[in-house]
């Protein structure tokens, strides 16, 4: 039976499917884009967070998520997501929110809101890098006939800065990501489409430290946990950098950290990863 072939989305047609529907005070029912060779972490991410906004005041706003992937989803089978409400406070409120699979749990995340207060702040500069239309324009010149993939079914453009190679290099990527298609959602449409994109090539990073120009030959790859701080409101149809490194990889486990800037230099987000480097067994 041969692969189904990919159909590229605008992606609020995508915020449309992947919406979770509330079916009861905390229980929601969660659909899947397909097709879809295993579940996307990154759709689960989303549709949780989707979820736990439905259940916290208007004017509180997510401020970091710590997720972890428990098994394999299914995007053929229905995502059940119950949300509990573990602490309601003046300042803070917690959501604890797991998705279901056949019964069985297959992801869970605590997410923490605030309210919006004034404060000190400070941030580090955003990377050096070339624009998003400079990168598209090496790219293009790269490669003219690649087949719709993920980031077309889920309504994301991306331009790589590096590439990787095959040989030895500095465990680093840095790409520009935007959603595609007229995107004016607001606080919690907009950090949903940011916590989807942010499980896109994270773990991976690590790999990047290894000569293998085709790592996912060489190793079993997956996410094992997820972990998302939003610093600043962003706008996902605009382009958004994503600097990730890897500062350390061993035990079969690869450990990431990321960072996403608005175009103008904004620090908007901050993610750290682990995800499984497994060295595939010749039979």
């Amino acid at each position: 039976m041969g692969s189904k072939e990919i159909i590229g989305h605008t992606f609020p047609e995508v915020l449309d499917i992947i919406t979770p529907k509330q079916v009861g005070d905390y229980w929601f029912i969660g659909d899947s884009l397909r097709p879809q060779f295993r579940l996307f972490g990154g759709q689960v991410v989303a549709q949780c967070l989707l979820a736990a906004y439905e259940t916290v005041e208007d004017h509180l706003i997510a401020h970091s998520m710590h997720c972890y992937f428990l098994r394999a989803g299914n995007a053929d089978l229905p995502i059940e997501l119950e949300v509990d409400p573990i602490r309601n406070g003046r300042s803070f409120c917690t959501r604890r929110v797991v998705a279901r699979q056949n019964g069985e749990a297959i992801f869970n995340t605590s997410i923490s809101y605030h309210v919006v207060e004034e404060g000190m702040s400070h941030s580090l500069d955003m990377p050096v890098v070339i624009s998003p239309e400079e990168a598209a324009a090496k790219n293009a010149e790269r490669d003219t006939t690649a087949p719709k993939n993920m980031l077309d079914l889920f309504g994301v453009e991306r331009e790589r800065i590096t590439e990787r190679l095959p040989e030895e290099q500095a465990p680093i990527a840095q790409s520009w990501f935007r959603v595609i298609g007229p995107f004016e959602g607001c606080v919690r449409k907009q950090q949903a489409a940011l916590a989807m994109i942010s499980d896109f090539s994270l773990y991976s990073t690590a790999f990047s430290a290894f000569p293998y120009e085709q790592p996912e030959k060489v190793f079993i790859g997956a996410s094992l946990d997820h972990a998302i701080w939003f610093h600043d409101v962003p706008d996902m149809s605009d382009w958004i950098l994503y600097d990730t490194y890897s500062p350390w990889s061993g035990g079969a486990r690869g450990y990431n950290r990321g960072s996403l800037w608005s175009r103008d230099g904004k620090l908007i987000a901050s993610t750290a990863q682990e995800g499984l480097m497994r060295i595939r067994r010749s039979r």
